[in-house]
Order: C-alpha cells, then sequence, then structure tokens
C-alpha cells in the first residue's frame, strides 16, 4: 500500500506542477520558483513552462515507477531500484530544512524562508521516507 501512496504523492506534485503552469506568475512566486521565472512568466515567455512542464514529467514518470514497483510485473524490482533513487533525491531536498531552520539560506530574491519553505522542505522528506518505507518495508502486490 506504501507504493501507491508513494505514487500518489508524485501524482500531486505532477498535477501541482501543471497548475503551475495554468496559473502563471503568482503560483511561480508562491511556490518559490523565483522573480525571475515569474516575471519571464508575466512578459509572456515561454521557458518558465517549458522548465515547469520537464519537472512536472518528472514527478508523472516517478508516479508511474513508484506505482509500478508495488507489482509483481516485469521489471518491477528493478522500479524499487530506482525508487531508492527518488526517495534519497526527496530526502536531499528534505534536507534544506536544516539549513532553512539555521538562517543559512536566502531564495534568488534575497528573501528569507517562510513558513511555506519550512512545509514544502517537510514534506519532501516525508515523501523520501515514504518512498523509502515503500521499498524496505512494503509488500508488492
Amino acid at each position: 500500500m506504501l507504493f501507491v501512496f508513494a505514487a500518489l504523492a508524485d501524482f500531486i506534485l505532477f498535477v501541482m506542477h501543471v497548475a503551475a503552469i495554468v496559473i502563471g506568475e503568482p503560483a511561480y512566486l508562491f511556490l518559490r520558483a523565483g522573480k525571475v521565472m515569474a516575471e519571464a512568466d508575466a512578459r509572456g515567455e515561454t521557458w518558465p513552462a517549458i522548465l515547469t512542464g520537464a519537472i512536472s514529467t518528472v514527478f508523472l514518470a516517478w508516479a508511474i515507477i513508484s506505482y509500478w514497483a508495488g507489482t509483481n510485473k516485469p521489471l518491477a524490482r528493478w522500479a524499487r531500484y530506482l525508487m531508492i533513487g527518488i526517495g534519497i533525491v526527496f530526502l536531499l531536498r528534505g534536507g534544506v530544512i536544516v539549513l532553512q531552520l539555521g538562517g543559512m539560506t536566502q531564495f534568488s530574491d534575497g528573501e528569507a524562508p517562510q513558513m511555506r519553505d519550512f512545509i514544502f522542505s517537510g514534506s519532501a522528506l516525508f515523501i523520501g521516507l515514504l518512498h523509502l518505507a515503500a521499498v524496505f518495508k512494503d509488500k508488492p502486490r
């Protein structure tokens, strides 16, 4: 069941990033993509949408891998190995919370971390642990 929850978490991130493309500048600012991306989107440039689309595609691929890893289908064992890497990526992203709590981070616009930044980092830690728990504790369906 943890495989399904990990896949669901990845899929939610995919949807959030697609929504950011649709919403545009306010979403980029809220999600801390930076003022450069937000301003470029406001000017009608396409590269923020392309970059966000690429990131959302990665999250969709991770959702598929996480779901597939929980099955007994061909290559599911290899998908579980990939899930270990995915979990590590999320843990590294979430580990930034240590620097945020220590006041050692700033964003590209010079702004200090806000509460949502701690929530984003904590969520990344949780999702990373979820992926690893699925691989090491859950049984494939």
